[in-house]
């Protein structure tokens, strides 16, 4: 079944016949059991939730970088980069930066208590099966909630294959351009990046090694000149191994491994002065282990037991303040049941149990325990034409000695076929991090919560070949922790968010595939008195943005142009983006792509002094066997 979609407006993508569409869905509401064959996650019940689905069919032609690209071609969600290959990236979700979303992997939880984000630069594109970007309440996460939003990143499964065997490559090239007084070329940018995976797939196992080596030697502007970007290489190696065992029809092991080593030179800012000699160290290992019975009572209908520990060790090598290092140690043990309660019911119920320890040189051994409960389920009126949606968590932070609760409820309204009326309200809460509480000299250990209000009214429909979502939604922060002139987080922020997604997806002739969406965000700072008639916006969103994807699959070939208008903000420039991937089936065992990032050269910042690189040119492809 494919899923019934989210998009509108129409876009600049007239520019081609040339280019692309997939039997592909994009985003979606997580309400529905089934999106492009693959069952969401978890998600059991119903939920009336703003959900975007990023596909393994998607995934496969748009043939991204990283993560992060893959995360930001939803709508309403973007990502903050500090430039190169291999950079820190984070996620942004309608407006929210990174530590008020929740980042999840198969389920659980990755955000660490040391700085409350998660580096999506450290997780390799070759282990994801699928994307889902919970907007608004709980969606398929019905345990907890969150201010911003929450990302779950789907890792590939074991299955049947006659070509067990892949090997995958890619070389990256930036086009040497002229730059500094001499006017000098790099032409080792036509070899700046190389890309390796091997994987071995069988029923029950797939196993991933891989690497990357990176210069990051691309140009940027500085005023009338251009620079080389420099310290900004990269080596990167990484390997996952998941293992599923269904030991008894009732009952099944699965465990999910991966580990990532970074080490990398670190550019630094260019408003605030390059960083020639520093560099970073980046590891991070973690395993999940899961036990599932099924049918376990007549009201029980399954019983899920997850292991989970992350170890995770950041050195920085910084010759002007000295070398720090960073352990993190995540672990958390979590039982999960879903019930029986009749056709117009359903419930699942959760106990987890977490840990957080970090030991840094800059923030001291600091340890969090955290309890928490929590139930979510459905309740269906009218033969199902209507229902309603109830979450409640509750949990407890030892170093804070504080509850912390979370709630939301959604309902849907069917009135006609193909018709769906949704609403959403939750309420959420976001502890400050390890380092906002203790880091020298920029440490506030008097920071209190931040707390969050999600509200949503949408409706979507279908009509033969077009589908199309419309979204108003709000979003109430106060207590928000920002950082003042000094760099010292402080309690003094209040925003509110008020905007709306449109989208349309549209399919012609089983070749062509066209999705256009637009997110308008207005926000509101009402810190220090300051009320709606003032005007006054939180720094640095973008209330503008606008996407589209064109889609075309014909015989051996798949391609995909996508586009970007990203608005100004308070501290950034608008910026338009257009990248193109074409793949090609070259024969039954091997598969070319030819991927132009940036087609446009496009000089933009997506942080402030940290400048993105231009156009690069990314030849790669997929042997089996």
């Amino acid at each position: 079944m494919q899923k019934r979609g989210i998009f509108s407006l129409v876009l600049l993508l007239a520019l081609s016949n040339l280019f692309a569409a997939q039997d592909i869905t994009d985003l979606g509401t997580a309400y529905e059991l089934v999106i492009a064959e693959t069952s969401l996650a978890e998600a059991e019940t119903n939920t009336a939730s703003s959900v975007s689905v990023i596909t393994k069919e998607q995934i496969a032609v748009y043939n991204a970088q990283t993560t992060a690209e893959l995360v930001g071609k939803a709508i309403g969600v973007s990502f903050n980069s500090v430039g190169s290959l291999g950079s820190l990236q984070n996620v942004v979700i309608r407006g929210a930066t990174s530590s008020k979303n929740l980042i999840y992997m198969d389920g659980v939880l990755l955000n660490s208590a040391h700085d409350g984000t998660v580096d999506l630069s450290s997780i390799p594109v070759s282990i994801i099966e699928r994307i889902e970007v919970v907007k608004s309440g709980p969606g398929n996460l019905g345990r907890t909630n969150a201010i911003g939003g929450m990302v779950n990143i789907i890792t590939k499964k074991g299955q049947k294959s006659d070509t067990p065997f892949a090997l995958t490559f890619e070389n990256g090239s930036f086009l040497p351009q002229a730059y500094g007084a001499s006017n000098s070329r790099n032409y080792l940018s036509l070899v700046d990046s190389q890309k390796l995976d091997f994987s071995y797939t069988n029923n029950e196992i797939v196993a991933t090694v891989g690497g990357i080596a990176a210069q990051n030697a691309y140009t940027y502007s500085d005023g009338a000149t251009r620079s080389l970007r420099e310290n900004a290489q990269l080596y990167e190696a990484h390997g996952a191994v998941n293992y599923n065992r269904a030991f008894s029809d009732s009952l099944q092991f699965s465990t999910q491994n991966y580990a990532v080593y970074k080490n990398l030179g670190v550019p630094g800012s260019t408003s605030w002065g390059l960083t020639p000699n520093n560099a970073m160290r980046d590891t991070v290992v973690s395993t999940t282990n899961t036990i599932e019975a099924s049918d376990v009572t007549d009201s029980l209908q399954r019983l899920s037991t997850n292991l989970h520990y992350t170890y995770g060790q950041t050195f920085n090598h910084d010759a002007t303040y000295g070398d720090s290092t960073h352990t993190k140690h995540k672990a958390s043990a979590q039982m999960e049941g879903v019930w029986n309660l009749g056709q117009n019911y359903a419930l699942n119920t959760d106990l987890l149990y977490g840990l957080d320890y970090v030991d840094s040189t800059d923030v001291g051994r600091n340890t969090r325990h955290t309890i928490s409960t929590s139930a979510h389920g459905s309740v269906y009126f009218m033969d199902g034409a209507l229902s309603l949606h109830p979450s409640l968590n509750i949990a407890y932070l030892s170093d804070l000695k504080a509850l912390s609760p979370n709630a939301s409820l959604g309902a849907i309204y069917t009135p006609v076929r193909n018709l769906d009326l949704k609403a959403t309200i939750s309420y959420a809460e976001n502890s400050p991090s390890f380092s906002q509480l203790y880091w020298p000299f920029m440490g506030n250990p008097n920071l209190k919560t931040e707390k969050g209000l999600n509200g949503e009214l949408g409706l979507e429909t279908k009509w033969k070949a077009i589908s199309f979502e419309g979204v108003v939604f709000g979003r109430n922060i106060y207590n928000a922790i920002v950082n003042d002139s000094l760099y010292v987080p402080q309690n003094i922020a209040h925003g509110v968010y008020l905007g709306t997604e449109q989208s349309l997806n549209l399919e012609l002739f089983n070749i062509f595939n066209i999705q256009a969406s637009y997110l308008y965000n207005k926000s509101f700072d009402l810190s220090a008195g300051k009320t709606f008639s003032d005007n006054v916006e939180v720094t640095g969103i973008r209330k503008h943005t606008v996407k589209g994807s064109l889609f075309f699959t014909l015989d051996r070939f798949e391609s995909v142009l996508s586009t970007e208008y990203l608005g100004k903000s308070s501290t950034l420039d608008s910026a338009l983006l257009l990248n193109l991937s074409v793949t090609m089936q070259v024969s039954k065992a091997l598969k070319a792509y030819l991927a132009v990032d940036n087609l446009l050269n496009t000089d933009y910042e997506l942080v402030s002094g940290y400048p993105m690189p231009g156009t690069k040119i990314r030849l790669g492809g997929t042997l089996r066997f």
